[in-house]
């Protein structure tokens, strides 16, 4: 698993996003397709005065890396890559030196939206947050007759193709997904995420539990 290998679960979840995009490209073997992929950091630690976990709020910066992938990487291989770029550019205090220039790039691409692929906006394929919120059964919850939440959030202009908000319910992976309509429809993402749910699956990352949508 993820522990194993000095690696965070965002690694293996960007890491299934890309294989499983690649492989909707009918590319020639080998051939290698750039991706990026944006995680996000919450910042509420490291701010002053520091933020309690539970503060409200968006807090977040991000990071960008591009992946060059060939549709024959192996989860774990990927998952280690895309995960060692983005520590590496967190040590490296990307996610502030960064902002200004990610900010410029972002208005730049609403007002030109032909600087992206296909002038869709999109500037990255998939994002994922650094650390996924843990939550466990609360017995509120069961009082007032809750069985079910999600927690999620969209802006309008540029983004990514998938964004994924994952939660360890209980033990369990529990990811709310979100993605732009009508560029992409429900199918073809819901394609997208039963391609990543059984790549993470055969990677043993998650032993014989499910992951969640």
């Amino acid at each position: 698993g993820c522990k194993s290998r000095g690696i965070k679960l965002c690694g293996a979840l960007a890491a299934a996003g890309l294989i499983a995009a690649r492989s909707t490209k009918y590319f020639p073997s080998h051939q290698r397709e750039k991706y990026a992929v944006v995680t996000l950091v919450d910042c509420r630690s490291i701010l002053e005065p520091v933020l309690s976990d539970d503060y409200l709020g968006f807090y977040h910066s991000a990071i960008l890396n591009t992946h060059d992938v060939n549709g024959e990487e192996e989860l774990w291989e990927l998952a280690t890559r895309s995960y060692t770029s983005f520590a590496n550019a967190k040590n490296s205090d990307k996610h502030f030196t960064d902002m200004n220039d990610l900010n410029f790039l972002m208005c730049k691409a609403i007002d030109n939206p032909g600087l992206t692929p296909a002038s869709s906006l999109r500037t990255a394929v998939i994002s994922v947050f650094e650390d996924p919120i843990v939550d466990e059964t609360n017995k509120l919850h069961q009082e007032i007759g809750l069985e079910d939440y999600i927690g999620c959030s969209s802006v309008h202009g540029v983004g990514p193709s998938i964004a994924i908000f994952d939660t360890i319910r209980d033990g369990w992976l529990d990811c709310a997904c979100v993605y732009p309509s009508p560029l992409h429809s429900r199918e073809q993402l819901q394609q997208l995420i039963d391609d990543m749910k059984k790549i993470l699956v055969e990677g043993g990352s998650f032993g014989d539990g499910e992951t969640g949508e």
